[in-house]
């Protein structure tokens, strides 16, 4: 999955901290620390969602489609995921079927990573952007005001 679940994060997190202000793919690439076209690519996946919505022209940029208490993590992954629903990838290796152990490694190991799929799914469903506002508002310095990147 790389980095996009934890870029795409960050973008509704600040999203969510500019207050329905619109927010450009630059600003929100220097925040992320990434480029606008990472940015844009994202925002295109999570548009697709329903998480954001982009307004065009003067003074246009991104929002967020929903309140942030109305937006799970899970959302969040599921927008990010490749079209391959296997996390671990199990089902992309290719082990030696005449092999004893070639032959059973794949179904093995994922009824052994089912439960924690599960588990992992349960977790992010159970969050919301909100949440991590609130997390974030921990750490945040005093000094931050709005969204100034």
């Amino acid at each position: 999955m790389n980095t996009r679940f934890a870029v795409a994060t960050h973008i509704l997190a600040y999203l969510a901290h500019a207050q329905g202000q619109p927010v450009s793919s630059e600003v929100l690439a220097s925040s992320a620390g990434t480029h606008p076209v990472v940015v844009r690519r994202l925002m295109s996946s999570l548009r697709e969602a329903g998480l954001v919505q982009s307004q065009r022209g003067a003074g246009g940029g991104t929002i967020l489609a929903r309140p942030p208490a109305d937006i799970t993590l899970l959302e969040v992954f599921r927008a990010m995921r490749e079209s391959d629903p296997d996390i671990f990838q199990v089902g992309n290796t290719n082990p030696n079927t005449q092999c004893d152990l070639g032959g059973v490694m794949q179904a093995t190991l994922e009824d052994m990573f089912g439960p924690a799929i599960e588990a992992m799914r349960a977790a992010l469903a159970s969050i919301t952007v909100a949440q991590v506002m609130q997390e974030l508002a921990k750490r945040l310095p005093g000094t931050c005001s709005g969204a100034s990147g």
